[in-house]
């Protein structure tokens, strides 16, 4: 059993709201092997800037109420762009979307996850705003998800899909001499300064869920979703560039 999780960044422009890589949602459609797999995938501009403009993060009030349901309503658009793009290519996938069953601080519900997967379907969520019983409502992000079913389901495989060819030990965005790590531990110090963090956690927390999912025994892989082939390969168990996480 696979668990893949898309970031936001590969299949949106952040920088513009709402705009799809609508060529790399194809080609990542074309790539996703269908069988025994879930499907988690980030919000990028369709979540993060108005929840960073109206600091949805900070929790539900007078002023921001139609901001959390325009967020949901943007978020249900990009997903159903990316179960439209399977469909059309015979791979059955259903979304389950996280603010109709989940709540901040509860047990998180993965049965019916596994209830679509028996069937042959592809369940497919991702982050999305929820209630919150502190705060009125908040974010659960598409990684936190992600460590949710892991602890759940137990999968054998974990893959992240970013815009870069896996976690480097400096911002490869910003320092051109920046070097790809194969592998990391729990051991590594590595340099996160120069990161914008987003509402739904800055690269240092990504990689903490990343820890934490390896730590149950599961293999967590961090691969390049803009070049093509490394998401099949990868979830053909094939040797693909990127990095492994260990606990």
């Amino acid at each position: 059993m696979y668990i893949v999780k898309i970031g936001g960044s590969v299949i949106t422009e952040k920088s513009r709201y709402r705009k799809m890589r609508e060529n790399v949602i194809s080609r990542l459609a074309d790539e996703f092997i269908p069988e025994d797999s879930i499907l988690i995938h980030g919000a990028g501009s369709f979540g993060h800037y108005i929840a960073d403009k109206f600091n949805l993060n900070d929790g539900l009030g007078d002023s921001n109420r139609i901001e959390y349901a325009r967020v949901a309503l943007d978020l249900q658009e990009l997903n159903s762009a990316i179960i439209r793009a399977l469909i059309e290519r015979e791979k059955p996938a259903i979304t389950i979307p996280v603010h109709s069953f989940h709540m901040v601080g509860e047990e998180f519900p993965y049965r019916r996850f596994k209830d679509y997967m028996e069937r042959g379907i592809v369940p497919v969520t991702y982050g999305d705003v929820v209630l919150d019983p502190r705060k009125g409502m908040g974010i659960c992000s598409g990684d936190q998800i992600a460590f949710h079913l892991s602890k759940a389901l137990r999968p054998d495989k974990v893959i992240f899909v970013t815009d870069v060819d896996g976690i480097y030990d400096r911002n490869p965005k910003i320092y051109g001499d920046a070097k790809l790590l194969g592998e990391v531990s729990g051991k590594e110090k590595l340099n996160f300064s120069g990161t914008v963090p987003d509402v739904t956690g800055s690269m240092e927390g990504k990689l903490r869920v990343m820890r934490a999912i390896a730590k149950l025994g599961i293999e967590v892989m961090v691969i390049n979703g803009l070049v093509r082939g490394r998401l099949r390969r990868a979830m053909r168990g094939e040797d693909v560039k990127g990095t492994r996480v260990l606990a």
